[in-house]
């Protein structure tokens, strides 16, 4: 628990520096974070070994070596993407973004309450631009009121996730006994060797060491390349969209194949017709769009969310609802259970829940709680009661599709494709809400759902089906969660305050950060304060479509055993599917051709060599990190 909650911190220390200041591979950046398996890898492939020949009652068990993993786990996407990325400068932009040519201030947020943002102008133009040379600092003062009042709502949507994951882990891990696939690895990894062995199977493997050294030359080529331009580059994409320049082709946008090693390595362990429903409802979803195109339909993109196109968003959002009622009627007897015995009820003794991280009673009250509290918070920041509604409802759908995705899929960078805004502007308009409140809805949106590539639910999860995989006692694993993500929640925040106002401000980060995705509310509001967006009931029937559409495919699935997997459709307009795909689709090749003609014993002996594609990219991301801050050069080798 020490090296867990010792090197979790570190990560939520160095993570902003290195991810939006040197610009290398993210330290997290997705469900599975480069951080926590390099530690893995360096206990179980350098420290064991030693101990085995010189200390052998020093040895870590397997179940130790997961601890660890697992405290890292969740907390490396708090200084990133998973909160802190877009918590701080959704508390700083108001002030910093708007200005007397936009008018923002007064279209938009000057009725919300001012515990909301950095009230103090000198403070927000500081973390902006930064302060003149040798006076920088943190003027901590001016960032008391708003970080205590966002740290409530923070400890309330942890509490949540956290009841949340105790909610659905029996039913996921032991009735339908999902896949896991991004636990794969650290369980192999951290598997005890046979008897006078001082390696276990997977690191004594030729094959698997032959991956090691192919993904490392491959990165080394390319990052030397970055080092010294004259030494020739290897590809790592290919931008399909430079062929479809002219209509209709240029209707499908931005359309390009990257090479990722370990997206390649993890699809491989996924189910076969889940891969191919994830590429095949991508290139499904550009299909659409050229039909569009070619018959001059009108395609408007997202309003909030990011590279989408709306009627794929709400799409999406009908897709969330089905599967959420999937889920609770596959379901149905574990929640009722769950409700026996949180109230006391006839039959609740004879349902134990003494292998869950808490009691089910202290799961229902904790939602009960959370979700009020959250409801509250918005309240007293000015959103109406609808909105509220909506946003929990949001809110419930994230968790249960992003956390259902990684564990089903694997799919280990995903992000939502709706929110409130998105949902209500097609549909009924905005001339009926007023802008304050739908800017509060927004922002925590944008700080909790939008970008979901670091969620905690998923972590939380995968956390639990270790422990469960390695079998030792969930609760004392759980109390070290809490404690990592509360170390880590603290760390990561101080981090990210003191980044801008040490480095010259946010004007020299990461653009998406710290402008363009705080203002893309404030600039769509701005707009409709003037001019409402108006209604249009009939997209309504897309909401309607995705919902039968995902419904239609689990139930064809479960009861005729045919049809395909409605997974991919639930994520095909995201970022994330289209850096994904091209990686994705060269797995579930390799895949179906070594199982078409080795069959399984063909796809387990070549399985070592898709799991070092894995460990090969987070070797050589972690070396060009070190070497960033050496060259101040940064070389991406994950998605991001």
């Amino acid at each position: 628990m020490a090296i867990g909650l010792i090197f979790s911190a570190f990560f939520c220390a160095v993570t902003p520096y290195n991810d939006f200041r040197l610009v290398s591979t993210y330290i997290a950046g997705n469900q599975f974070p480069i951080g926590a398996l390099f530690v893995l890898f360096f206990f179980a492939f350098g420290i064991n070994p030693a101990l085995r020949r010189i200390a052998p009652r020093f040895v870590f068990r397997s179940g130790e070596l997961l601890t660890i993993w697992t405290l890292i786990l969740v907390a490396s996407g708090l200084p990133s993407s998973g909160l802190m990325r877009y918590l701080i400068p959704t508390i700083a932009a108001p002030q910093y973004l708007s200005n007397s040519s936009n008018d923002w201030e007064r279209k938009v947020w000057a009725s919300t309450p001012s515990w909301l943002r950095l009230t103090d102008r000198a403070a927000a133009d500081a973390f902006a631009h930064g302060y003149p040379l040798r006076r920088a600092h943190v003027p901590w003062a001016a960032w008391t009121t708003p970080l205590l009042f966002w740290g409530i709502l923070v400890a309330l949507f942890i509490t949540t996730t956290f009841c949340f994951s105790n909610l659905l882990r029996k039913q996921w891990i032991e009735n339908e006994r999902f896949s896991f696939p991004l636990v794969t690895l650290p369980v192999l990894m951290a598997e005890e060797p046979q008897a006078g062995k001082r390696l276990n199977e997977l690191f004594r493997s030729p094959l698997f060491w032959g991956g090691v050294v192919l993904t490392t030359a491959y990165h080394t080529q390319r990052g030397l390349h970055l080092l010294y331009p004259t030494i020739p580059d290897l590809p790592s994409m290919v931008v399909i969209g430079d062929l479809l320049r002219t209509p209709p082709w240029s209707s499908v946008g931005w359309f390009t194949a990257y090479f990722y090693p370990l997206v390649v390595g993890i699809a491989y362990l996924l189910p076969t017709e889940v891969c191919f429903s994830l590429w095949f409802f991508y290139l499904f979803y550009k299909l659409e769009l050229l039909c569009a195109g070619l018959y001059n339909f009108s395609v408007p993109g997202d309003i909030t969310a990011d590279g989408g196109h709306q009627f794929h968003t709400l799409q999406s959002f009908g897709g969330g609802i089905g599967l959420f009622l999937w889920i609770c009627w596959t379901g149905r007897r574990h929640f009722r259970d769950v409700w026996i015995k949180a109230r006391g009820g006839p039959g609740a003794a004879a349902i134990d829940d003494s292998r869950e991280m808490f009691s089910y009673r202290a799961t229902i009250a904790g939602l009960a709680i959370s979700y009020g509290g959250i409801a509250l918070w918005l309240y007293a920041a000015g959103a109406s009661l609808a909105l509220i509604l909506l946003a929990l409802v949001m809110m419930t759908l994230t968790l249960t599709v992003i956390s259902w995705v990684v564990s089903q899929a694997g799919l280990l960078f995903t992000q939502q494709e709706y929110g409130t805004i998105d949902l209500l502007a097609p549909t009924l308009g905005t001339s009926s809400f007023a802008t304050a409140s739908l800017y509060v809805t927004a922002q925590f949106e944008g700080v909790f759902l939008s970008d979901t590539r670091e969620m905690l639910a998923p972590s939380v999860l995968m956390g639990v089906k270790t422990g469960d995989a390695a079998g030792f006692e969930i609760r004392p694993l759980f109390r070290a969660m809490v404690a990592s993500v509360a170390i880590g929640t603290v760390i990561a925040a101080v981090a990210a305050i003191m980044l801008p106002y040490y480095n010259g401000g946010a004007d020299t980060l990461n653009p998406w950060s710290y402008r363009e995705a705080p203002a893309r509310p404030l600039t769509f509001l701005a707009g409709v304060a003037s001019t409402p967006y108006p209604s249009s009931p009939t997209n309504w029937l897309h909401v309607l479509s995705g919902l039968v559409g995902v419904l239609g495919l689990l139930i064809a699935r479960a009861q005729f055993n045919v049809g395909l997997h409605p997974i991919g459709s639930l994520v095909a307009s995201t970022y994330a599917m289209g850096e994904l795909w091209g990686s994705l689709f060269l797995g579930w090749l390799f895949k179906s051709i070594i199982q078409r003609y080795g069959g399984m014993r063909g796809f387990r002996a070549l399985q070592p060599f898709f799991l070092a594609l894995v460990l090969g990219d987070v070797i050589n991301a972690v070396f060009w990190i070190i070497l960033g801050y050496a060259t101040k050069v940064g070389y991406q080798i994950m998605p991001g």
